[in-house]
């Protein structure tokens, strides 16, 4: 038995059990863990044989991804193999000013022995046989200008980049490249020197040859860098640093046939075709059913889809069919590979027709008069309780009229002092209360929370309720009572003096005028002083939070919004839509020549084609069309300081389409809950913004570029950047800050005048939040006097240079005013053309000159005075002037008559993309059923031709026939016979010729004026 004092000490050494590590061991945490998946069990194997397993399955996925990318590549590769292949695009780029493509093209010719086409003057695309690699090249001449590129570019599979040994790459040339890089850069192949025969020696000619290598890496990485000369020179070999053009051929050849393209994701997803020849079948009278050949490029190519024209818009597709092949001298005529599905074809309505009887109010239900029976007796019980007598039409009266500040000072002069009673400590005088109130409501009312109070009672009787009970809180045992107060008198306006404040408010509007605050604050606006700030600003609204501040995005919509699509989940149709494009089997494969019979198109397209420049088609995707409220993503890329601003015209590319907008901007800000972005008055340099227009939905990320336009030359770049899913639901706000001056500052709380003119406006904007260019927050506490003073609290207290400002949000919406957009064609005569006209003008011109100089010609003329010695020199002039002048149109003449034989020679060809080309032709020919064969756009131009033709020799009439009356009296005058009526005749022609001038200008004008107008068309 143990002794009873007997005890033991606890151990310090006792280790306690580990605990339960919860981490993945309860049943929430595996499923959060797992997130849904199901397990496979227990596995019987072993851990190696688990990783063998691995290992395998590795392996399996890693052969069948090879195997993939093989056939992926094979198939890339027989694409473009073959005589019936579908060629490459090679855009022939010019950087420099003295280079010329089409001089390129034939030196690559002319270096692969290959006989040169007949078209290749022209500026047409022409096909290049590369025999040994069974493949063909399409070469196409670009223009360096912007935006005319653009289109060369977007079809182009490689870029060929020309640049000059001797003349550096100018502005344009730079354009160009930034251009180029903004809608995506095609595979390089490398870039051409011209006139590297310029050169000193050898020496300096690498140099040149390596400068350029670095100047094509630095602006295209991905290049290989090599620089090719397709160019023999006489005389100069490899030792003077000329390399031989054939073999610069040979490798230029190889590397192109052994390439493939890139591509890029939103031109790939589209099918487009590059026409090779255009018929047109009148069906009615300004439409009918165009007809296009070429090769199924991009995508699939499906009958249901849309087919986008640039510059007209939509149009159905009728059917597609072969092409006519002859065999064995038959010819098979076409078979149709695909008619639309009726039930499946996409419709070309692009927008709704709102109808502006869906929204009349109907006779109210018996459960909506219940509900508003309850809504008013609960508003009742609510005044009573309040206390408050509301008279809704005295103050409908009093906010809609005009009142003058005069009276309503008078009337507040006036009034009768009211007495209040406060709680204070007992011996507390009146006066000294009063005061204390006041010091403890500055302190007291350090949050925007107490604003509520100001519906229920006044702030000064709140406040002193509330430091009452702090008071109580504090002192227990002091005994209160109730001081009666007279309320403070609203004297303020006794010693104000209206002139001298009028004064000191236009000093002050003229020193914030000078100062820079428009950078800081470029949303201030002046409060008008006509008229109440209540009305003018009625439609805008104050937020706490701009970024987490509700609004929503569905009240008070325009009409135009009845008209636009808005998707329910705009990344799952995106996705969904591509993927069915991708995993379908229905419609032509790419590769394959076939002819697109479009329905529905006008005539006026025909008016657009030209065989300078390449006449492409495009499939949109589902939904493509419809008229949605369109976002982009730009950014200023231009160094000017050209003023653009919202609701400015301004030319959209955004991918192959092209429109006339009037965007309007707002802050490229991705954060916040209420999807709320600040309006941007000006779109500024360097600054990323996005603009909003109504526009169609564009599934990719499709390259943006905006254009201004200008009223002489081409449009100037100002912004490029990329197209965002669009956002029906963003709410673009409008801001204004009206702005105050601080008066009187004590403390934390200050007098701010300038921002309102009278009390009924203090009232009104009072709830909202004011802030400070320093930082400072805070609100309206009272209205001081009749004059628009108040009496504001901060959270800080102020600077003596700070500006109060008050912040209005309004919600702005874009214009519906979209329109397709075209460029204006014009006809180019080449180089030659402004030589002529130099000499056409400048040789009389320095005849004068000379002639003024030696004082043998005069301004007085041939009848007032002039010797009898200068009547020879004087018609001699004239007469030296009409014949330049004859001589001179007749050239250009003839040079217009040229072109339009070239364009006649060239009419056969059809840009000579292919051998069938002529085949077609008979074909049409033979049938005679109506068909009009327009091959790239001849018959247009011929006819603009023709008609320049025909008017420019009645100038030439109108000169010779006001001067010709004047040589033949120079002439007779210098035989010394003279005639009154010559003379007479002389002088009124000679006066007349601007009249004349004026009657053919007319008379073309009104001729021209009758044609019907083929500019921009509605969208």
């Amino acid at each position: 038995m143990p002794h009873e004092n007997n005890h033991h000490h606890r151990s310090s050494a006792k280790a306690a059990n580990k605990g339960f590590k919860s981490r993945h061991a309860t049943k929430g945490a595996i499923k959060a863990a797992n997130k849904g998946k199901v397990g496979r069990g227990a596995s019987q194997t072993s851990a190696a044989v688990a990783s063998a397993q691995k290992r395998t399955d590795r392996r399996n996925a890693a052969k069948i991804e090879q195997k993939k990318k093989r056939a992926d590549l094979l198939t890339a590769t027989r694409l473009f193999s073959g005589n019936n292949a579908p060629p490459k695009v090679v855009a022939v780029v010019p950087l420099c000013p003295d280079v010329d493509p089409i001089d390129t093209m034939k030196h690559i010719f002319n270096a692969l022995e290959v006989d040169l086409p007949a078209d290749i003057d022209s500026g047409a695309p022409v096909i290049l046989p590369l025999t040994n690699f069974k493949q063909r090249l399409l070469l196409v001449p670009v223009p360096r200008t912007v935006p005319q590129l653009i289109p060369y570019i977007q079809i182009a599979d490689f870029m060929l980049p020309v640049m000059s040994a001797d003349v550096e790459v100018d502005a344009i040339g730079d354009l160009a490249m930034s251009t180029i890089k903004s809608i995506g850069v095609p595979n390089i192949l490398g870039g051409v020197v011209e006139h590297l025969e310029k050169g000193t020696d050898a020496k300096h000619r690498h140099a040149i040859v390596k400068s350029l290598q670095s100047f094509l890496l630095a602006h295209f990485p991905l290049c290989d860098g090599r620089v090719y000369n397709f160019k023999d020179v006489d005389g100069l070999a490899v030792k003077d640093g000329i390399p031989s053009a054939r073999l610069e051929a040979n490798a230029f050849s190889r590397h192109a046939s052994s390439s493939l393209p890139k591509g890029s994701v939103w031109r790939d997803h589209h099918s487009y075709i590059v026409s090779e020849g255009v018929e047109f079948v009148n069906t009615q009278d300004d439409n009918g059913v165009l007809k296009v050949t070429g090769f199924v490029r991009g995508s699939k190519l499906n009958a249901n889809r849309l087919i986008s024209i640039p510059g007209f818009g939509e149009f159905q597709i009728q059917k597609i069919t072969t092409c006519p092949v002859e065999h064995k001298d038959e010819i098979i005529p076409p078979a149709v590979l695909q008619i639309p599905n009726t039930d499946q074809q996409d419709s070309l309505v692009s927008f709704n027709t709102p109808d502006p009887l869906d929204a009349e109010q109907t006779w109210p239900t018996e459960e909506e008069i219940a509900e508003a029976d309850a809504r008013v007796a609960a508003l009742q019980h609510r005044r009573l309780q309040l206390g408050e007598d509301y008279k809704e039409d005295d103050e409908m009266d009093l906010e809609n009229a005009a009142v003058a500040p005069q009276p309503i000072a008078a009337a507040a002069v006036g009034a009768p002092a009211q007495r209040r009673t406060v709680r204070a400590p007992k011996g507390t005088h009146p006066y000294q209360a009063a005061w204390i109130v006041d010091s403890d409501s500055g302190e007291e009312e350090d949050s925007d929370d107490n604003d509520e109070s100001d519906d229920v009672m006044d702030d000064d009787d709140a406040i002193s309720k509330s430091m009452a009970d702090s008071s109580a809180d504090e002192e227990e045992e002091e005994e209160y009572e109730e001081v009666e107060l007279e309320a403070r008198k609203n004297d303020f306006d006794a010693n104000f003096n209206a002139a001298d404040d009028a004064r000191q408010y236009k000093s002050y509007l003229e020193a914030k005028k000078k100062a820079e605050e428009d950078l800081q604050f470029p949303d201030e606006m002046d409060t008008p002083r006509d008229i109440p700030a209540r009305l003018r600003f009625s439609k805008y609204r104050g937020l706490k939070s701009f970024r987490t501040s509700p609004w929503d995005p569905y009240e008070n919509l325009p009409i135009d919004y009845a008209k636009i699509f808005q998707f329910e989940n705009f990344k799952k149709t995106k996705t969904r839509t591509i993927k069915e494009i991708e995993e379908s089997d229905e419609g032509i494969d790419v590769g394959r020549r076939v002819i697109v019979w479009i329905e529905g198109v006008p005539q006026r397209v025909l008016d657009t084609l030209s065989c300078q420049k390449p006449f492409v088609v495009y499939a949109l995707m589902p939904h493509e069309n419809k008229i949605t409220l369109s976002s982009i993503a730009v950014r200023r890329v231009d160094d000017s300081k050209v003023v653009i601003k919202s609701k400015d015209p301004m030319i959209l590319f955004v991918g192959f389409r092209r429109f006339l907008i009037n965007p309007i901007y707002s802050a490229d800000s991705r954060s916040g809950t209420n999807n709320v972005h600040r309006f941007e008055r000006y779109f500024h340099p360097g600054q990323n913004v996005i603009a909003s227009f109504y526009g169609p939905v564009g599934f990719e990320n499709e390259p943006v570029l905006l254009f201004r336009p200008n009223e002489i030359g081409p449009p100037t770049l100002i912004a490029a950047g990329t197209l965002v899913a669009p956002t029906p639901t963003r709410i673009i706000a409008k801001r204004i800050l009206l702005t105050g001056h601080p008066f009187k500052i004590h403390k934390r709380t200050a007098v701010v005048r300038y921002m309102f003119f009278n009390p009924q406006d203090v009232e009104y904007f009072k709830p909202v939040q004011l802030t400070t260019k320093h930082g400072r927050v805070g609100h309206i506490k009272e209205s001081l006097g009749t004059h628009g003073y108040m009496k504001c609290i901060f959270d800080e207290q102020l600077g003596a240079s700070d500006t109060v400002c008050l912040a209005l949000y309004k919600r702005v919406y874009p214009k519906w005013t979209t329109v397709l957009w075209r460029e204006s064609e014009h006809i180019n005569f080449g180089r030659g053309d402004w030589g002529l006209h130099l000499f056409n003008w400048g040789i009389p011109f320095a005849i004068n000159i000379i002639a003024l100089a030696q004082g043998t010609f005069g301004p007085e003329g041939a009848w007032c005075g002039l010797p009898d010695s200068l009547w020879a020199f004087n018609g001699l002039i004239i007469s030296i002037g009409l014949g330049i002048t004859a001589v001179c149109y007749a050239l250009i003449f003839l040079k217009i008559s040229r072109i339009i034989k070239a364009s006649n020679e060239a009419k056969t060809s059809e840009i000579g993309l292919h051998s069938l080309t002529q085949k077609s032709t008979n074909i049409t020919d033979r049938t005679k059923n109506n068909l009009i064969l327009l091959d790239c756009g001849v018959q247009p131009l011929e006819s603009k031709l023709q008609q320049t033709a025909y008017n420019l020799p009645k100038y030439v009439v109108v000169f010779i026939i006001q001067w010709i009356p004047y040589a033949t009296y120079a002439i007779l005058m210098n035989f010394g016979k003279e005639y009154f009526e010559l003379d007479l005749f002389t002088v009124i022609l000679v006066n007349s010729g601007g009249i004349w001038n004026a009657m053919v200008y007319r008379k073309l004008i009104l001729k021209e004026m009758k044609k019907p107008a083929v500019q921009n068309g509605q969208m």
